[in-house]
């Protein structure tokens, strides 16, 4: 997630010529979907953060021959971006206790920053090599980023049918603040819903019928009505920056090599 997901999934992925898409909202229902038209090749996107040992061992018990491509994110980027998606959706949490670099007690584990890690775990579920992109070139080249995925899965596209138009707006830092201060106060301090589905979904319209009036709010009030500071403080960002450095450079120098190889290839 937070690496232009969305995006890919509604505007790239269904102009892809040559293959079965299967859109996002019925990845559950991928089993059937195959069965029910067993030959060709399909491509499926979803994403899984701190789910991804999980699912992609269980898609690979019935799927080891799958093809994985993963896309990462500068890690410090990537956690404030995450982060603002859950002020967003009324998570009234600090960025210490969203996530905490030092102590460990966050809500995300502080390993879960780490990319190395996931791109072994694909390797050890999937007999195929994988493909890791940077979300940077996306930003840079997009064109080039998409022919990249079509040619690893046999597919085609015109560019002319992808629009470049971004599919969710941004929030302000402003709207955001006035959110999470909402979020401590009106809307439930439990970043989890509940696993009973009717449960949920009360759970879940009710932080819609707060959450874009709030957001609305946000834009419009006056400044000293919004609580001061910044979202996330530049020093707990270059912390988190500074402990995953080593990460990140494993992940370029791994996507470099990638790349070398397949020009030596040809």
């Amino acid at each position: 997630g937070k690496v232009a997901s969305t995006y890919l999934q509604y505007a790239v992925f269904p102009k892809f010529k040559g293959i079965k898409y299967i859109q996002r909202t019925k990845f559950r229902k991928y089993a059937q979907l195959i069965s029910e038209n067993p030959i060709g090749r399909y491509l499926l996107s979803r994403e899984f953060d701190r789910q991804m040992e999980f699912e992609v061992s269980e898609f690979a018990k019935s799927h080891p021959n799958t093809y994985p491509i993963v896309i990462f994110r500068e890690n410090s980027d990537w956690i404030a971006s995450q982060y603002r998606r859950f002020i967003k959706n009324g998570v009234g949490l600090s960025f210490r206790e969203f996530i905490d670099i030092e102590a460990d007690t966050g809500f995300w584990e502080r390993d879960e920053l780490l990319f190395m890690p996931k791109i072994l775990r694909l390797a050890h579920y999937f007999t195929h090599p994988h493909l890791v992109l940077l979300f940077y070139e996306l930003t840079i080249c997009p064109m080039a980023f998409f022919k990249v995925i079509a040619d690893y899965t046999g597919s085609t596209f015109a560019p002319e049918d992808i629009s470049l138009e971004k599919i969710h707006k941004s929030y302000r830092e402003k709207q955001l603040r006035f959110m999470r201060a909402i979020g401590k106060t009106l809307l439930p301090r439990g970043t989890e819903y509940s696993s009973n589905k009717i449960k949920a979904s009360i759970q879940r319209y009710g932080r819609m019928l707060v959450k874009y009036p709030a957001l609305f709010l946000g834009q419009h009030l006056p400044d000293n009505w919004v609580p001061a500071g910044p979202l996330i403080s530049p020093e707990e960002k270059e912390a988190i920056r500074k402990y995953c450095a080593a990460d990140w450079a494993e992940v370029l120098e791994y996507a470099r090599n990638q790349a070398a190889l397949k020009h030596l290839k040809g």
